[in-house]
């Protein structure tokens, strides 16, 4: 019964979220806003979008300890799939499948690929962050930047832990290895080992030799995804200004965090429409603004990640096979 309620939670809150944004919209405005987008506007998002995961994929391998266990293509091909499989499975589980293909291409442990996409995603949350408090943070009403403001905190929360864990790193191995040869359980020497593979991968994230390569990429990505909001709003002609950009950018990647169906399916629709019409933007065109977005970023991570999937076909496979073998034996 519990494992149904899991299951069924994200699509119970997709149907919501899709209600809420579909109950009282004009279809036929709808749909004149979006025949009439800018076909030139919506193909420089797309190119911006490529070129922004391309670069994501030559940051990632500067959160490996060792950059050269994977290649450039290797890293791209890895990536997309990932993004992919987040856009087809629910709650981001697709980051479980980039960490299993990851390990076996670079011949290491998952746990320390998984740590090396939560340090990206944590750089790309603080970035983000970082957008929202210099250019947007008083451009709302209240209550929305509070909201903001809230998960903004978890992000910083989240980074200056790690930096602290790094810091302490020596003490909290020897607490562990303590732990560990005093309750001699296989689990708990599992769990533990696990937990120091995990954070010896998190400390490229704070190493000074890559961190102004580290602070230089993640806002110059984020500079180019803000580009592509600004195309999306051009392509509809939307009075959209520089700062409300950022918000339209802030919204839809903080909304994609609440698990949902895959790819946030909903979620980011009735969130993103709802801030933009707070903006002063009709429902309609704003929804149109939301969808485009929404569907560039599904076929820019769709078409190749469907691609490297098929062709990683017998590789996917045999990782689910070592995955079940190890939960079996463990």
């Amino acid at each position: 019964m519990k494992k149904i309620a899991i299951n069924l939670t994200p699509w119970i809150i997709t149907i919501v979220a899709l209600y809420y944004v579909c109950h009282d919209i004009d279809w036929g405005d709808l749909y004149e806003h979006v025949r009439n987008g800018n076909f030139s506007w919506l193909s420089l998002a797309v190119s911006l979008t490529i070129f922004s995961y391309l670069m994501r994929s030559w940051r990632w391998l500067y959160f490996f300890p060792d950059k050269s266990l994977l290649n450039y293509l290797q890293s791209v091909k890895v990536l997309f799939l990932g993004f992919f499989m987040n856009n087809i499975l629910p709650a981001r589980t697709g980051e479980l499948v980039r960490a299993h293909v990851g390990a076996r291409l670079a011949k290491c442990k998952r746990t320390l690929v998984l740590a090396t996409i939560a340090s990206e995603r944590l750089v790309d949350g603080v970035t983000i962050s970082l957008f929202f408090l210099i250019f947007a943070v008083g451009a709302v009403r209240s209550d929305f930047s509070l909201n903001m403001l809230y998960v903004v905190s978890v992000f910083i929360t989240a980074i200056i832990g790690v930096i602290l864990v790094l810091a302490f790193q020596k003490v909290i191995f020897t607490y562990l290895n303590k732990i560990a040869s005093k309750y001699n359980y296989r689990y708990i020497s599992y769990a533990l080992e696990r937990v120091q593979i995990f954070i010896e991968g998190l400390k490229p994230l704070t190493e000074l030799k890559r961190l102004p390569f580290t602070i230089v990429f993640s806002i110059l990505i984020w500079s180019i995804e803000l580009l592509v909001y600004y195309s999306v709003a051009q392509a509809f002609s939307a009075n959209l200004s520089f700062v409300h950009c950022v918000i339209f950018m802030v919204t839809v990647n903080f909304s994609s965090l609440i698990p949902s169906a895959p790819g946030a399916i909903g979620v980011i629709e009735a969130i993103g429409t709802t801030v933009l019409v707070s903006l002063g933007v009709e429902k309609e065109l704003a929804l149109s603004l939301v969808l485009a977005q929404h569907i560039i970023q599904y076929l820019v991570v769709g078409v190749p990640g469907l691609i490297v999937m098929l062709s990683w076909r017998q590789m996917i496979k045999a990782v689910e096979a070592e995955q079940v073998e190890q939960n079996v034996t463990e």
